[in-house]
Order: structure tokens, then sequence, then C-alpha cells
């Protein structure tokens, strides 16, 4: 067989729309990857997500709001966690004097950024857990938003998980053995908090805490599975499509290293 030249590329069918690829270790089904290998997400395509698995795409740069996010996950996960019991005793319906506290993620370089080595096919990692009388309650899952109205859920409040966080949440609970999830949300104006995150501070007006329970992940882990099976396995990509442009133009415009074998 006569490799294309690119890496883990054996061929770039144009009339079929397929990447073919052979590569000796693929990466693993995480939470903010099972949305899109779904469909659910509208940011990224099956498409796009089988080229990270694959190793041929490295996922997109930073834009400013993932940058935004990841700075404030653990301003976001210091608040909530300094007065834990405050926050999440009423969304978690505890009563009385019981604990609560938040229990800090295992540094993503310290775990090869994989929370999860006990399972072959998912992984990922999670924002922290809530912790109940020292006892792991719900994985906590935080993130930050500049648009309220997808998040508003028609009486006033903002507890409307959109599916995409909902699947990434209850994949790492599924993981976990656990069975609730707390969000926490905190909303940015754009732009400017976005251009000076570092400004930005939580308070009870713009940061919101979600309490949901775990989606049944049966089978959308069972079809998420099959996937895997048909095309990372079967060594293909599904057909990409028009919003698959920037992945497209990347993979093409990677130079070749010029072997076969």
């Amino acid at each position: 067989m006569v490799f294309d030249g690119r890496r883990n590329i054996v061929e770039i069918d144009d009339d079929e729309k397929i990447v073919y690829f052979e590569t000796w270790k693929p990466k693993k089904i995480t939470g903010t990857r099972i949305g899109s290998i779904l469909g659910y997400s509208e940011f990224s395509t099956p498409f796009k997500v089988a080229c990270e698995i694959a190793g041929i795409y490295p996922g997109d740069k930073p834009d400013k709001y993932i940058c935004a996010g990841n700075i404030l996950e653990p301003v976001l996960r210091n608040y909530i966690g300094h007065s834990a019991t405050k926050f999440l005793s009423g969304p978690l319906e505890i009563s009385g004097d019981t604990r609560v506290k938040v229990e800090e993620p295992v540094e993503k370089e310290r775990c090869q950024y994989d929370h999860f080595h006990d399972n072959k096919l998912f992984g990922g990692l999670v924002d922290g857990y809530v912790l109940v009388s020292n006892k792991r309650k719900a994985v906590l899952e935080i993130k930050t938003s500049h648009n309220r109205a997808v998040w508003e859920d028609g009486d006033g409040g903002f507890t409307n998980v959109p599916m995409t966080y909902m699947l990434q949440a209850s994949l790492y609970a599924e993981l976990a053995n656990l069975d609730k999830i707390v969000f926490v949300v905190g909303f940015l104006k754009d732009p400017d908090d976005f251009v000076h995150p570092n400004l930005w501070k939580p308070s009870e007006e713009n940061t919101y805490i979600i309490v949901k329970d775990k989606l049944n992940m049966s089978k959308y882990m069972s079809d998420a599975e099959s996937w895997y099976k048909k095309y990372i396995l079967g060594g293909h990509t599904p057909a990409w499509t028009d919003e698959d442009g920037e992945v497209l133009k990347y993979i093409k415009t990677t130079p070749k290293q010029g072997w076969s074998n």
C-alpha cells in the first residue's frame, strides 16, 4: 500500500469525501467528543472528531472563548469551593449540618490528560467533584458562556443545559459511578470580559448553579462505540461536509514527509 505521506494518512479520497488513515494509538472518546460523534454539537462534526482521534488533526486553536474558559475554570471552582456548603446544600437538597466540599481534579499533566485510565475507550478530564460528608456525590462541570439565552428555561431561570454539555458531564458521571452533576456556569459579557477575563469576578448575579441527574448513558455510549468501531477501527473518517472546510484545509496543506510503505 502506498501512503499519502502525511502523518497517519493513507489516502484522501475527494470523490467519496473520506480520509483513510492508519494509526497505532487512536485517542479515546472523551466528554467533549461524544456529543460531536452523535451529532449534537454545533461547534464540531463527526469528521473533525474522527481526524482528532486518528491523530491527523490537532484540534482547533483556542479562541477567546476557550481561553477565557481555561482562565476562569479555577476561579469558578474556588468561588464555589470556598463556600460549598452555602452554595450547594440547597441545590443538592442536603439538610442539617452536613459538610459539602469541592474536590480538586488531578492535574492533567500528572494523569496524562485522562482521569479514567481504567476504561480503554472512554475518558477525559473532569473539572472536579462535589463531596458530601467526604464522599463523592456529584461530578462538577464548570462552564463559561456569553449567551444567557441558551441556558434560559422559560421560567425565569437558567437550568436549560445544552445537550453537548449534558452528554459530556453524564459520561464522566457514568465513568465515576455517580448519578448527579453540578454545573457551575459563569456568564461573561462579550466582548469586554473575553478581552480581559482576569478582571471578571464571579458573583451571585453572574454565576449560576444547576444540578442535574445523569443521563442514562447506555445507548449513547453504545452508539459512540459502534461509531468508533466503524470509523476509527475501520481506518477511515465519515464523509466530510461543508462545515469541515478548515479541518480539510489543514490536512491537505500539511507537508508530506516523503515516505512510502
